[in-house]
């Protein structure tokens, strides 16, 4: 039996990539770990099954570099090569990433010319004006360190909702091979997607608390017992982990309880009169009370229980999308490759959308580059059949709002994918500005990742909202939802007031490989939260359908763009 699974393997290999990221200004080297932990992440077969056949070097990206590490972390558990690395640098240094102005070159640089490991050393050195001394840093960077350490410090503890699903579902795994466990369920902020969390919980059925709370000492790390029902422990020695034990008789109730959020369940329990109902499920335990399912995206207030249920929407709803990358741009696979995995999701659809030029440091196109890009496309579509495909850019909204290429470049495309790229900082009056005027542009199709935040490291920009979305709804501008984990928006809790408003929905993955091809499922959460059906997000119509709208996009693009 493997002592690492491919998740295992994948989180190692990403991070060696951080720690040689940190050492050698060579990128190369650390990109090949990134795109071989993501090709262990693709695998449809189990990895130890692979390493025992003599198969694993058949897997596109794992050489005899890396090969070994892998099958010696399938054999052991362990790796000796990440244990190096990690002597070479203090425990917790990849802490330090929480600051938005540090990358981890610049951390590498900081630790090689003066000994900067902890947030504490850094701000020392800031204070000192050591930082703004050394090349490729200056004054202003040292200014953004000193007031990213300040943000830093209010993220301490919060953690990204795709790290918590995967600890949670690692868990639970380990619960499934407790005889004592009849059944587990993830539950608290990680069912309820929210975008950051702060700890795991879950939910486990047993007629034998003992027993398992003596089992759970080998799970997880600092093992403490709150109360006959409740355990607390580290993951990975990483994340808090909740554990609330039941009998399978009340796990409906314990799932309830565990998943919350207090406002929403303190609502339940007073609609139901405070009745200690009983039920082994959840679903079961609406159904006595007399309540209709509510979803646990939609658990955030009391308010949830009064709206009106409609069926979300779910990632199958999903015919096609958009804001997809390739090489041409800073893609990680071919055009071909991005479509072959389009076609291999069911996709009716898909719409390629390069950078454009002036976003030279993401390899944005020239003219003769989309030239190259487009003649390559014609090429390839063939290959995917009856995959449609459709030409667009995501193209950068200028300081003075205008959009990077030129009309005649633009109604080139079948979509235009507009956002923000740069100058982050400008006052909110002025970026909202910005926005409003690319909306103008009757080229545009899409606005992409509305705020351009990046969680737990970047806050978004600020914009009036209401004036971005009354604008939106008056051109047919859609709104991209983008499901870059690290991303996540347009957020959620903006939604609701956009829809009113009148403005349409499209769930993008800002795929930049064929992994994050996947991210369409955590834009759903997204929406789902926000309590949208699949009728209310463009990407769920049939091609032909939107086929139509963008022909009668262009149509009005045309119009718009002579009487101008």
């Amino acid at each position: 039996m493997a002592l690492a699974d491919k998740w295992t393997i994948a989180r190692v290999l990403d991070e060696i990539a951080q720690y040689i990221e940190l050492s050698d200004p060579n990128r190369f080297k650390s990109r090949a770990f990134e795109r071989a932990a993501r090709a262990v992440e693709n695998l449809n077969e189990d990895i130890s099954d692979l390493v025992a056949a003599g198969r694993l070097y058949e897997t596109q990206g794992i050489g005899k570099a890396i090969g070994p590490i892998i099958e010696e972390l399938v054999a052991t558990g362990d790796s000796r090569y990440l244990k190096d690395l990690q002597k070479q640098y203090p425990a917790g240094i990849f802490d330090l990433l929480r600051v938005p102005a540090l990358g981890l070159k610049k951390l590498g640089i900081l630790y090689d010319k003066l000994g900067v490991a902890s947030l504490e050393e850094l701000e020392l050195a800031a204070r000192e004006g050591k930082i703004a001394k050394l090349k490729s840093f200056g004054p202003k960077t040292q200014t953004k360190i000193l007031e990213g350490i300040e943000t830093a410090r209010k993220r301490e503890s919060q953690y990204l909702l795709t790290t918590g699903l995967e600890i949670g579902e690692r868990l639970r795994e380990r619960l499934a091979a407790i005889d004592e466990v009849e059944d587990a369920e993830v539950t608290g902020s990680v069912r309820r997607r929210l975008e950051i969390i702060r700890n795991v919980n879950l939910a486990i059925a047993t007629n034998d608390s003992a027993a398992v709370q003596k089992a759970l000492k080998k799970v997880v790390d600092k093992f403490e017992v709150i109360d006959e029902q409740t355990v607390r422990g580290w993951a990975r020695n990483e994340m808090p982990a909740w554990f609330h034990l039941s009998t399978p008789e009340t796990f409906g109730a314990n799932v309830l309880r565990t998943t919350g959020s207090a406002e929403f369940v303190a609502a339940f329990e007073k609609k139901v009169r405070n009745a200690r109902l009983t039920a082994r499920t959840e679903h079961d335990l609406f159904k006595r009370a007399g309540i209709p399912f509510v979803e646990p995206e939609r658990r955030e207030s009391s308010e949830d229980l009064k709206v009106k249920r409609v069926r979300l929407v779910e990632p199958s709803d999903l015919r096609g999308t958009f804001h997809v990358h390739t090489t041409y741009s800073d893609g990680r696979n071919s055009v071909l490759q991005m479509l072959t995995s389009a076609k291999d999701r069911g996709y009716e659809y898909v719409g390629i959308s390069d950078h454009s030029k002036v976003a030279y440091y993401a390899g944005g196109l020239t003219e003769a580059r989309l030239d190259e890009q487009q003649a390559e496309i014609a090429e390839k579509e063939k290959e995917v059949k009856p995959l449609r495909v459709f030409r667009g850019t995501e193209a950068d909204i200028l300081p003075d709002g205008s959009i990077d290429y030129g009309p005649e470049t633009l109604k080139r495309f079948d979509f235009v994918v507009a956002s923000v790229h740069s100058q982050f900082g400008m006052p909110k009056d002025e970026m909202t500005e910005r926005i409003l005027k690319a909306l103008d542009d009757p080229h545009v199709t899409f606005i992409g990742h509305l705020t351009g935040r990046k969680l737990l490291v970047r806050d978004g920009y600020s914009v009036e909202f209401d004036r971005i979305f009354d604008k939106a709804a008056r051109r047919g501008v859609m709104i991209e939802i983008n499901g870059n984990p690290n991303r996540l928006d347009l957020d959620w809790r903006h939604i609701r007031n956009a829809l009113d408003r009148g403005v349409i929905f499209s769930i993008h993955p800002d795929a930049h490989s064929i992994a994050e091809m996947s991210h369409v499922i955590s834009g759903t959460w997204v929406a789902r939260k926000a309590g949208l059906s699949a009728q209310q997000i463009f990407n769920t119509l049939p091609v032909d359908e939107v086929e139509k709208h963008f022909a009668a996009r262009r149509k009005l693009s045309a119009s718009r763009s002579l009487r101008a």
